[in-house]
């Protein structure tokens, strides 16, 4: 489809959100904002931190937390649990109910396991399965803000670049300031029970594929997790089942090879429930 009439991509220096200049770290094709106090960035946090991936906050969508900032209601994580029912009926599309409905949401989420609030911050590298190993480790936010290097460094999975990024966060005075104020306000996230061994699902390991219709694959996460049994993000041969939806790619092809128990939707609600 080329005319000869196309020109070069000449690429930005600066953010457009903020205007801090751009950096093109090592090793990497993505040219970074690196103002902390960047508003595009900022804004980027909050969605992530209330959606499926993070707090899982029932009523806090992308669209909804967009509004909050826009209208300063929502300008940093601690400002989210001091919202009232009368503040978000004046926006626009609130009913009472509704905004009831979310601070009630948002009250429920004060005390969340500590590996599901680390994935919710949004430290660079740090993912799910980081978090778990993370929470495994050190059982308190307290105890993970005091890690040194070396002794992140000391848990498989985690290495140079991932451990220098959480040393980074926890030492930020404003990360600081901003947990505290967390702290103050009730948010106080803790080490999930673990159980011992006498859960159901215990030395069991579950691999999600594709859609699912009737439940969120956050959801579908903390079931497994509840009964003792594990998440992987990558086939192994450690993970025992795979939880197929709709969609479900070529990871089905591999896991039959393999001979991993392969659960379509119903079936995986069904083995839940019997538990």
């Amino acid at each position: 489809l080329r005319t000869g009439e196309e020109t070069s991509i000449t690429m930005p220096d600066s953010c457009p959100a903020c205007g801090h200049r751009l950096v093109r770290e090592d090793n990497e094709a993505a040219l970074r904002c690196m103002n902390p106090h960047c508003p595009a960035q900022r804004l980027r946090s909050l969605i992530h931190f209330c959606g499926k991936s993070g707090m899982d906050i029932e009523g806090l969508g992308k669209k909804a937390m967009e509004q909050l900032f826009a209208h300063k209601l929502v300008k940093d994580l601690p400002d989210i649990f001091s919202l009232a029912p009368e503040q978000l009926v004046e926006l626009e599309g609130w009913a009472e109910k509704s905004a009831e409905n979310v601070v009630h949401a948002i009250r429920a989420r004060k005390n969340i396991a500590l590996a599901r609030f680390l994935s919710a911050l949004g430290i660079r590298y740090v993912g799910e399965v980081t978090a778990r190993l993370l929470e495994e480790r050190f059982h308190s936010l307290e105890t993970l803000g005091k890690a040194s290097k070396e002794e992140l460094l000391e848990i498989e999975g985690i290495g140079e670049q991932m451990a220098q990024s959480i040393v980074d966060y926890f030492s930020d005075q404003a990360v600081q300031e901003m947990l505290l104020r967390l702290e103050e306000m009730g948010v106080s996230p803790s080490r999930a029970e673990s159980g011992g061994a006498d859960l159901p699902l215990n030395d069991q390991v579950f691999i999600f594929t594709g859609g699912l219709s009737s439940l969120s694959r956050s959801a579908a996460k903390e079931m497994v997790k509840k009964l003792g049994g594990q998440v992987s993000s990558s086939l192994s041969k450690k993970v025992t089942h795979m939880v197929c939806g709709d969609k479900p790619g070529g990871k089905l092809k591999k896991a039959r090879e393999m001979n991993i128990v392969i659960l379509d939707e119903p079936a995986f609600k069904q083995l839940i429930a019997d538990r």
